[in-house]
């Protein structure tokens, strides 16, 4: 049985145990591509996201669909809001996946650029504390376990002192909610295209989160006051490829529904970034929309999918 390594955010940040804690965060980006880490969250506000969730996705569908991708002003439109069961590809041979989701992002008023402005969410007479849980843990996140661990990996790429600062102020973050049916959900083998991804999972006997190790799949399970965090084909490309952007995909059969809330953690969108080498240079906005237009439009998959077979 493979365990993935294990990260203290805490002693990642700073102390007498951070050299210690780093290389063994060096070890997981380049050996695995995915680890825990240890992020003092409140467990209190995971869980009612995941209850908040729970209520919304039991709603009437016509209800969930007044808050999808066409009453969203956003560009593009699919980055934002509620899509239904076999909405989206994550892999071509595999085709739309059964899941549904909600997805948001930081809420900024008035901000057109792509991947920005305001989410239409539902309010708290249709869908009690959905949407202030969500922006809530978002918070959390976005401003207690973001930082830390950008700032570490950048370091470990080598980049220069206040890189993450420079282009992660603010970053650009797809928040999504992700409900996969005890009958069978999944998503499709892929990739993620961003710089890393936050998971957090709940405590569930089933083990659906599967990673592409040593030629075979290994499955995740849940740990206690851990998240999953893998990397992005972003950091990869930054890295030159010396850290490890991993193939993952979920399948879920169990006795009961499973709520995923995965935070995919990009620069910011007006970014332009070149590797340590200088080998390997992209803008992020495009970058970025080539990878919705494949999801979206195309059906050719997620991030490096077309790769996986």
């Amino acid at each position: 049985m493979i365990t993935l390594p294990q990260i203290s955010l805490m002693k990642l940040a700073a102390g007498v145990t951070r050299k210690e804690e780093f290389e063994r965060l060096r070890l997981a980006c380049e050996e695995y591509g995915f680890f825990y880490l240890e992020h003092g969250i409140p467990k209190e506000q995971i869980a009612e996201a995941i209850q908040t969730s729970r209520r919304f996705f039991a709603l009437p569908q016509s209800t969930k669909e007044r808050y999808g991708h066409s009453a969203q002003d956003v560009y593009p439109a699919t980055a934002r809001g509620y899509s239904p069961l076999h909405g989206e590809v994550l892999h071509p041979e595999a085709g739309p996946d059964p899941k549904e989701m909600f997805d948001l992002g930081i809420e900024n008023e008035g901000d057109r650029r792509p991947f920005a402005g305001c989410t239409c969410l539902p309010d708290d007479a249709l869908a009690p504390g959905f949407a202030r849980s969500l922006l809530a843990l978002q918070a959390t996140v976005v401003n207690e376990v973001v930082p830390k661990l950008g700032i570490a990996l950048a370091e470990l790429l080598g980049m220069e002192e206040g890189w993450f600062q420079r282009y992660f102020t603010p970053p650009t973050v797809l928040q999504r909610v992700i409900r996969y049916p005890s009958t069978g959900g999944t998503a499709a083998k892929h990739t993620d295209n961003g710089f890393f991804t936050l998971l957090l999972q709940e405590e569930l006997p089933t083990r659906s989160l599967q990673v592409w190790f040593q030629g075979r799949w290994v499955p995740v399970p849940s740990l206690p006051d851990s998240l999953v965090v893998n990397l992005g084909d972003m950091l990869q490309t930054l890295s030159d490829g010396r850290f490890m952007s991993t193939p993952h995909q979920v399948v879920h059969c169990g006795p009961t529904d499973r709520i995923s809330l995965p935070f995919f953690i990009y620069p910011d969108i007006d970014a332009r970034l070149t590797s340590r080498q200088g080998q390997q240079a992209f803008a992020v906005a495009e970058m970025m929309l080539r990878n919705f237009e494949s999801i979206w439009q195309t059906g050719d998959g997620a991030g490096r999918a077309r790769e996986l077979r």
